[in-house]
């Protein structure tokens, strides 16, 4: 179950006011169950599905932002985050290159794109790459071979050169490469190609 913020007049506002109290002891107590809440939320975050770090230090600094709170709770949250095994940006990557690989596959770059957009490092993407590749024995000329035979059946109704048109523009949108498109077609050529 998803959480959302109270409605203006619930918790946001009296944590706002909370922070706007000035008493020493007040400010610990107070930092306290921000910090709490915030990792709260947090944890709600990536139990939906898993995140990388850059996901969600937007998430909680968007919540920092609204309540008007110090940025230092945010390192505490992160930290905590990552003593629990839920900010690692490797596993997270090894984790969606294989939903990619399970649901829509998708060849290197485009999957390489997508996890910079999340924040993940060229170094962390690489790595994930190189171990799933060794891990579960895939390459991308097999990936876009499976993809391109299931894409082949909606393509029986059009002429030979108009299906390795289509084929060829299909696998691109989906990040293979020239070369191992062009071998995948070579391959599937006598398959239904012709």
């Amino acid at each position: 179950m998803c959480h959302r913020d109270p409605p203006i007049g619930g918790v946001a506002i009296s944590i706002i006011m909370i922070a706007s109290s000035k008493t020493p002891r007040n400010d610990t107590i107070m930092e306290d169950e921000i910090y709490q809440r915030l990792l709260g939320f947090a944890l709600n975050y990536v139990s939906i599905r898993p995140r990388s770090e850059q996901e969600i230090r937007t998430y909680i600094s968007k919540k920092i932002t609204k309540w008007q709170v110090s940025y230092d709770l945010l390192e505490k949250v992160i930290s905590r985050l990552t003593e629990l095994g839920y900010v690692d940006d490797l596993k997270f990557a090894k984790a969606f290159i294989s939903s990619m690989n399970r649901s829509r596959p998708k060849g290197r770059m485009r999957i390489r794109i997508e996890l910079q957009k999340k924040g993940v490092s060229r170094e962390a993407i690489e790595s994930a790459q190189g171990l799933l590749q060794a891990d579960e024995g895939y390459t991308d000329r097999d990936l876009a071979r499976n993809t391109a035979i299931k894409k082949l059946r909606s393509l029986q109704r059009y002429d030979s050169l108009s299906r390795r048109t289509k084929l060829y523009s299909f696998l691109g949108r989906r990040g293979f490469d020239h070369t191992t498109i062009s071998s995948v077609i070579d391959e599937l050529s006598p398959k239904g190609l012709q």
